[in-house]
């Protein structure tokens, strides 16, 4: 199972907000300064900096010949030095630039020799490699090829952005494979196109080299217009974007499901003949035709609209049932089995992406085993590494890269710093008690420990369709791609503060401490509340390991007490779980230190204003999560109040106003953060509707997978549990007993609406 699932249990704990401290580059580097190259992500494989310092001038020029002047090198090499306000001429030739200092670009075949490497296809990381030499008066950057020169390039920015002056010395650099590719998942939302380009622009600043994109619904599929949604990018606007990620030296990898994961095609009507089980809508039938006719043409349009990319996903993931259903088990024991009725669809589909041109990377899990690997082609690269069985892909030819994640299931924010100390194990066996960037670095080291496969990359995951935002993934995917880049003498703490220095610069304060506060907060707001069998939603279906028909779950809070008609006196006590009331009270204050973080390094941001604003938005979703639990306490105290004080009617009739005030200052508080959140997510996604561009939604849930962003059409699904609680059953029952209390002492009635489950307003 792809998926890593935190098995969730509430405790109560201590916040633990130690910065992470500096850790030396490697054993390999020798620095003269704390600050030289601490900047540095991925790290390079070898490096020597010196003690001696100097400073770029407006006198210096760029040297590069006439096809090198032009390339996409010299053109980010530009950009950076001028948002360094630095505008550099760019000369033909040394002989040009006369006695001016100068920083040179060389491409030279052979110039460049790397070192060890775990992948074997060396002319693949040689294209890649590049030296960058460092001198008072003269920068040289070199490589065998374009794309190394462009690393060259970032390199070489990564120190200028984080130093104010440049160390001497000498780099040289290659990757340890060939591929660092990142999934971004745009299942249930849309980046704009401009946001999208920004995103991948950012990705090949961490020398990330292949982008993988699941857009669902949000392509124009002409051979599918039943599925497209209300904003979906069209095949020129896709090309559009690969075209701009081959020149930044990425390959944008197109993704489509297949045979499960499936519900946004299988839940319309018109493909319903294609379900394996006919009232379920996760998997497709692999033995019918017209399944593999529909993906095929799906597939073929992806193709066709990423012209210049060299990969292609097949996203075989958890196909659970294949072969299950009594009409498929016949072909399936013909086969030899259900992993091998996979095996067969994976291998005709495969062999025609293959023959389009594209190497396919698919996913080689259950319930594949190990005797179905000989039924596979050769030419698929298996994504999935599992030690059990590496050997037997490597003896069948079959290459491999390391699947990881930074982030599985969690909603709201990755856990990057778990809250709880003991052992967090995950659904695949994994441990993450250490946090996703430590989970990342072991699994990836342990991998290319084993030295069992035939490596040619790392993928690092994340998943949108719990909820999050995907900005904030960047610590993970920056990281994991560079654990894939050089996994030795960098340590989780290492990249971590690497990350936070070339991300958010040099003059950052404390944004450790922000990705602590937030990965616990977030962690706190799931399991601060109960779960219970869900009333407002359909049954689930089943799970891996059989079908069934259960009750979806869904979180709610103990209710509040309403107070006895006539005598106020209060029936039960409030609240059930006092840890949780404490934990909230002492999450707060860090709460807002944690914004208070964000609004200065928001002063001093130069590029990741809007990264900055989605964590002051997690902030807000787990700030008004804690002011909740607390007000409702709070409530619950001015009702024993009014319960206490019925002897002094006045008394007893404020207590309870106040207590039906808080609660509507409440719902102004989350209306008003929900505002917030829709005003940072929609400057750079496109609108959530059910219509538009004459297109229109089809809401309907997965049968099988529980994903948070499918429970509403637009953004109300951060706030769904929320608006569950029934607090306006609860203001209706509490003002009856005020009014007929009130009325039995003469005092004035009110008739007040709570709306609650409405959610307009402004942001904070």
């Amino acid at each position: 199972m792809l998926r890593s699932i935190f098995l969730l249990s509430f405790c109560c704990c201590i916040i633990r907000f130690t910065t992470l401290a500096q850790v030396p580059a490697s054993p390999k580097s020798t620095v003269g300064t704390t600050n030289a190259g601490s900047g540095l992500l991925p790290l390079p494989q070898r490096m020597v900096l010196s003690g001696q310092q100097f400073a770029l001038g407006k006198n210096w020029k760029i040297v590069a010949d006439g096809p090198l002047a032009k390339g996409q090198a010299v053109a980010t090499l530009r950009e950076g030095l001028q948002e360094a306000n630095l505008s550099l001429n760019v000369v033909g030739s040394k002989a040009t630039a006369g006695k001016s200092a100068a920083i040179q670009l060389i491409i030279k075949d052979g110039a460049v020799e790397i070192g060890a490497s775990i992948d074997t296809n060396r002319a693949t990381l040689t294209r890649q490699a590049y030296r960058l030499n460092l001198k008072s008066n003269q920068i040289t950057i070199t490589a065998n090829a374009q794309q190394g020169l462009f690393y060259g390039v970032q390199t070489f920015l990564q120190l200028l952005k984080t130093n104010a002056k440049l160390p001497e010395g000498e780099i040289t650099d290659w990757p340890n494979v060939e591929v660092r590719m990142i999934y971004w998942d745009d299942a249930h939302h849309l980046e704009k196109l401009s946001a999208l380009k920004r995103i991948i622009k950012q990705a090949a600043t961490y020398k990330i080299n292949a982008f993988s994109i699941k857009l669902e619904g949000h392509f124009q599929y002409k051979s599918a217009p039943a599925i497209v949604e209300p904003y979906a990018l069209t095949a020129r606007e896709y090309q559009e974007l690969t075209d701009y990620a081959k020149a930044h030296f990425i390959d944008l990898v197109p993704f489509l499901d297949a045979p499960a994961h499936v519900s946004f095609i299988l839940k319309h009507p018109e493909y319903r003949k294609l379900r394996l089980i006919d009232d379920i809508n996760y998997q497709f039938s692999v033995t019918n035709p017209g399944t593999f006719k529909l993906l095929d043409a799906m597939y073929s349009e992806l193709i066709n609209a990423s012209k210049g990319s060299k990969y292609i996903l097949l996203s075989n993931d958890e196909a659970y049932y294949t072969g299950k259903a009594p009409s498929k088990k016949p072909m399936a024991d013909s086969l030899g089995g259900n992993g091998r009725l996979l095996a067969w669809f994976i291998k005709k589909l495969a062999d025609r992406l293959h023959e389009q041109g594209r190497t396919v990377f698919f996913w080689g899990e259950f319930p594949l085993r190990r005797e179905d690997i000989t039924a596979l082609p050769s030419h698929l690269v298996n994504g999935v590494y599992s030690k059990s069985i590496a050997a037997d892909y490597k003896k069948h030819g079959i290459r491999q890269t390391v699947y990881t994640a930074t982030q599985g299931a969690e909603p709201i924010f990755p856990n990057y710093y778990p809250l709880h100390t003991k052992t967090a194990v995950m659904a695949d066996g994994s441990d993450r008690s250490s946090g996703r960037v430590a989970g990342m670095f072991r699994e990836i080291g342990t991998a290319f420990s084993d030295n069992l496969s035939s490596f040619m990359g790392v993928i690092i995951a994340g998943w949108a369709d719990a909820g999050l935002h995907p900005e904030t993934f960047w610590l993970g995917y920056a990281s994991g791609t560079a654990a894939g880049w050089n996994n030795q003498n960098l340590t989780p703490a290492d990249a971590s503060a690497r990350f936070m220095t070339s991300f958010y610069g040099p003059r950052q304060q404390d944004m450790d401490s922000v990705y602590r506060v937030l990965s616990e907060q977030a962690e706190f707001h799931t399991e601060s509340w109960d779960w219970i069998p869900s009333p407002w939603r359909a049954p689930i279906k089943g799970n891996s390991d059989s079908l069934f028909l259960h009750p979806e779950k869904d979180q709610t809070l103990p209710l509040l007490p309403v107070p006895a008609s006539g005598t106020l006196a209060i029936s039960k006590t409030y609240p059930v779980n006092a840890k949780r009331i404490a934990t909230a009270q002492s999450m707060l204050p860090r709460n807002a230190y944690a914004l208070q973080l964000l609004r200065n390094n928001k002063s001093i941001s130069k590029k990741q204003l809007y990264n900055l604003e989605v964590l002051e938005s997690v902030a807000a979703i787990c700030g008004q999560n804690l002011r909740m639990l607390i007000t409702l306490n709070q409530v619950s105290d001015l009702l024993r109040e009014a319960s206490a004080a019925m002897t002094d009617p006045k008394l007893a009739i404020r207590k309870l106003d106040a207590a039906m005030e808080m609660v509507s200052k409440l719902k102004a508080q989350r209306d008003s953060t929900f505002a917030f959140v829709e005003s940072i997510w929609f400057k750079e996604w496109q609108p959530l509707v059910e219509k538009a561009n004459g297109r229109t939604f089809l809401h309907q849930v997965d049968d099988i997978k529980d994903h948070q962003p499918v429970r509403t059409i637009d953004l109300r699904y951060l706030i769904y549990r929320e608006l569950h609680y029934p607090l306006d059953q609860w203001w209706n029952d509490v003002q009856k007993v005020r009014n007929a209390f009130a009325k039995q002492h003469q005092l004035p009635a009110v008739m007040k609406r709570l709306d609650w489950k409405s959610s307009t307003g402004k942001p904070i």
